[in-house]
């Protein structure tokens, strides 16, 4: 079975990501980038057609509820709408949501000076306000790091390719791979996540209590 019960973080949170991550590989569960954010069991299969929010937003609904009802009513508050009006999270939303994490009985934020834990979720954003898209991403562990790099393994939905990306075919859907986060004056400004490519990012990182 897929389903496991909601419970607070700890371990069986992970395990159920990594049983997503055992399915995709053995082929129980088909898998490709999508805004649809569409998961389904089709016979003796499940379909999981969903971008990089929907992976992780699916991912707290069965493992940690109360933390994505708070980033749901941070939402509602920030974007001044109506609850029924908000029809799923962007990455986006949760960038803006960790931003804005000052006491939370589910979330805390994480420094650079930090390490990364298992679980910790990674926000960026496209610095620039005519394009706020981004990205969202489960961290897996963090390889290695230095004064100016931070070298992670993370869980993604994506449509690109990361550093030992273990993506076949299409490369597009759940998998996980490498990025790098770039550390200048005590801020990550910067993030390779497309086979070397760096860009410039705003990013934010919190973790589960």
């Amino acid at each position: 079975m897929l389903y496991l019960a909601p419970c607070f973080f700890d371990k069986q949170a992970m395990q159920y990501i990594d049983k997503i991550l055992k399915l995709v590989r053995t082929g129980y569960i088909k898998t490709k980038y999508s805004h649809a954010n569409f998961i389904r069991r089709r016979y003796n299969q499940f379909i999981f057609n969903v971008d990089c929010s929907g992976l992780v937003e699916f991912w707290l609904s069965k493992r940690h509820p109360k933390a994505l009802a708070e980033v749901y009513d941070f939402v509602y508050q920030n974007r001044q709408v109506p609850e029924e009006a908000i029809k799923r999270l962007y990455s986006f939303d949760f960038y803006d949501f960790f931003a804005s994490l000052k006491s939370s009985s589910c979330w805390q934020t994480v420094t650079t000076s930090a390490n990364l834990k298992r679980g910790d979720i990674i926000a960026f954003i496209n610095p620039h306000k005519k394009g706020r898209f981004g990205h969202v991403a489960i961290v897996d562990k963090e390889i290695s790091r230095d004064k100016q790099k931070i070298v992670v393994k993370i869980i993604d939905s994506s449509q690109i390719e990361h550093i030992s990306d273990y993506r076949q075919s299409s490369k597009k859907g759940i998998g996980c791979g490498i990025i790098e986060l770039y550390i200048e004056k005590s801020s990550i400004t910067q993030v390779s996540y497309c086979l070397g490519q760096i860009k410039p990012r705003l990013i934010q990182i919190a973790r589960l209590l």
